[in-house]
């Protein structure tokens, strides 16, 4: 799904099966707190989130160490280093939202965002996926008139790697549905320098009006 212009990589079956219904445990019983979190400071967001931490030590005091080997996992297993030039996060959260809440489109700070989708008995009918946007649209269109580019639906077990800067939201869930949908979200920069420098990429995003956009920090991150 990647092209010259912009990275949207989508992994399934990511970890081992005693692996992910590990995790998929230890998310039914996260404790999370709701409220208002939002990256753009014109629109009202509400959703559950939970803050794992910015570094392995943080993490691990928070109590979300068995978040840890998802990244390990992925970043050998699909060679992120020289994918992507990656091979640290800058913070992992988590995010959910319910029938009811539509989350708002925003944009992420950094260079990559990778989210993990670990609920394994989640059906895709459901809705929840993720939504990404041409990343022109906010320059060009007015509110609310974004061109869709991707919809990459929620499946159990399913890592989805695009680019921070493009315009994203969680997909609303049916009313059918009454479960939670609920994804591991992990912040990444390009190592030594942003993604800018890859020979893939030479787009002239940084330092336009993208830039100059609300960035947030820890606990203020969107539904994705």
């Amino acid at each position: 799904m990647s092209t010259s212009d912009r990275v949207i990589d989508v992994y399934d079956d990511v970890m081992e099966s005693h692996v992910a219904e590990l995790i998929d445990n230890e998310m039914k019983h996260t404790r999370w707190e709701y409220g208002h979190w939002k990256s753009d400071k014109k629109q009202e967001g509400y959703h559950w989130t939970r803050f794992c931490g910015t570094t392995e030590e943080e993490i691990i005091e928070n109590g979300f160490d068995w978040v840890l080997p998802i990244w390990e996992t992925v970043k050998e297993k699909y060679n992120f280093a020289q994918k992507y030039r990656i091979d640290q996060y800058v913070r992992i959260y988590m995010n959910a939202h319910t029938f009811g809440i539509e989350p708002n489109i925003h944009y992420d700070d950094g260079d990559f965002t990778l989210i993990y989708y670990p609920r394994l008995d989640w059906k895709p009918e459901w809705g929840g996926g993720t939504l990404i946007y041409d990343d022109l649209s906010k320059q060009e269109a007015k509110e609310q008139n974004y061109t869709l580019d991707t919809l990459v639906d929620c499946r159990p077990n399913r890592l989805l790697v695009f680019d921070a800067y493009l315009p994203h939201q969680g997909q609303q869930i049916i009313r059918a549905c009454h479960e939670l949908r609920y994804i591991i979200v992990f912040k990444s920069n390009v190592r030594g320098f942003n993604r800018d420098g890859l020979d893939f990429y030479n787009r002239p995003y940084r330092g336009s009006s993208l830039d100059t956009a609300y960035w947030p920090m820890k606990n203020d991150d969107e539904s994705n």
